[in-house]
């Protein structure tokens, strides 16, 4: 494997004079040898023996430079430079043109023969130099075969395409490669065309100005006569209005002075029906308030009679009423106090019935406790009985082996020594009969 190895170089004088003014190259393009490897928007090209070998050059490609080999990386991104030039056209006037340039290299295999890409660097402010040196020349070129209305609003036309179409059949490829620098020019644009000379260019503006305000004149002319044309209009109409309002006011005047004395005799008339149809109306109030008056108390006798009747009611209906709740309550007083005395019923019924179970639970235990006790006595009896009879026949052997060293000693001289035996026999088979 091969390893990557960087070699620095310190600069000499002659290196450092001939270095002077020119940009700082990469030392990673310029290396002797090495790995080197292009940007996406470069193009490697990896010469040796004189020849391009395919295999490691390519865009955006890397490979290995022995110290005999040559390496040039071309740069493909969009480079762009600005030119300004000036020159006088026909008119023997100074004009002075800025412009912008977008170029790019196209064909990378073309453009390292033309230009020394084994510093990328230098040789791209190089190619700008050139491209801007010739754009400056065919600028004064066109200007000079130009008049300066054609410079200023033909610009386009008359610079843009000319300066497209002449440069770029200089910097393009031939079909066989052996002519053109590899160079593409996208675009050429005029942006500023300006006249040197103030004073020409005054008097290239006063036409243009002395148009603007002879229209100007012109415009304030019309809008004057239109004015005092209005103005009379205005004036005539205003005088029409004045005598047709003083006509009109004066028979409404006239219509006024009839209307004021048809309304006098009028008012008199209406005052007159006025006061007679007042006098008839207070009569038919009058009349009116009387009968309604009479309406009115006779239907307060009436209501008052209703009253007194509906009290009358109402007392009943309240005594009635009164005497229901009472009877009501009586019935409610007497099924409480049964209810009471069922219920004192009920719980003597249940005092009583715990009570009897408790009696009769008392006396089933008391009885249950006494079966028990006779049938454990007589179950020990039944025992007894058995062990007796069991070692009855070893006491009889005993009592007959000890018998004949029984002594009787009797104090007195009442009874009979063998009762007194016999009862301490059957006192021994009791003893053992327990």
């Amino acid at each position: 494997m091969y390893r990557e190895t960087t070699i620095t170089q310190t600069p000499t004088s002659n290196d450092t004079a001939w270095r002077g003014g020119r940009p700082v190259e990469d030392p990673y393009k310029t290396k002797r040898w090495g790995f080197i490897t292009a940007k996406p928007s470069e193009y490697l090209v990896h010469v040796r023996h004189g020849r391009v070998l395919a295999r490691s050059s390519g865009q955006g490609a890397n490979c290995f430079k022995w110290p005999w080999d040559a390496v040039a990386i071309v740069p493909t991104s969009l480079q762009q430079l600005r030119f300004r030039a000036d020159q006088v056209t026909v008119e023997k006037v100074g004009v002075e043109v800025v412009g912008l340039a977008v170029f790019r290299i196209s064909e990378p295999l073309v453009a390292y023969r033309v230009l020394n890409f084994s510093y990328p660097e230098r040789a791209q402010q190089k190619l700008e130099e050139t491209l801007t040196a010739m754009f400056v020349g065919a600028t004064r070129r066109l200007i000079a075969n130009l008049t300066v209305e054609d410079c200023m609003q033909k610009r386009k036309h008359a610079l843009s395409e000319e300066l497209l179409r002449e440069i770029a059949l200089v910097v393009g490829s031939g079909a066989d490669g052996t002519r053109g620098w590899g160079v593409v020019l996208d675009t050429i644009e005029v942006q500023e065309v300006r006249v040197l000379s103030e004073k020409v260019f005054c008097a290239m503006q006063a036409p243009y100005r002395a148009s603007l305000d002879r229209k100007a004149r012109e415009a304030r002319a019309d809008a004057d006569r239109e004015i005092a044309t209005r103005e009379a209009d205005c004036n005539r109409s205003i005088e029409q209005a004045r005598i047709q309002a003083q006509l009109e006011v004066g028979e409404k005047q006239a219509g006024l002075d009839q209307a004021v004395v048809e309304a006098q005799k009028l008012k008199a008339l209406g005052e007159a029906e006025a006061r007679r149809a007042v006098d008839e109306a207070t009569l038919l109030a009058q009349a009116a308030v009387a009968e309604k008056r009479a309406e009115i108390e006779q239907r307060e006798a009436q209501i008052r009679a209703h009253d007194a009747i509906e009290r009358q009611k109402l007392a009943m209906l309240e005594a009635q009423a009164e005497n229901e709740a009472y009877a009501l309550r009586s019935e409610a007083l007497a099924r409480r106090l049964e209810l009471g005395k069922l219920e004192w019923s009920a719980q003597l019924e249940e005092r009583r019935a715990v009570v009897e179970v408790a009696a009769i639970e008392g006396r089933t235990q008391a009885e249950v406790a006494l079966a028990q006790a006779q049938a454990e006595r007589q179950s020990a009896e039944a025992q007894a009985r058995v062990i007796t009879a069991q070692n009855l026949p070893g006491l009889a052997a005993a009592v007959g082996q000890r018998f004949g060293e029984v002594k009787i000693v009797q104090m007195g001289g009442e009874g009979n020594a063998f009762s007194s035996i016999a009862q301490a026999v059957t006192s021994v088979l009791e003893m053992a009969r327990s």
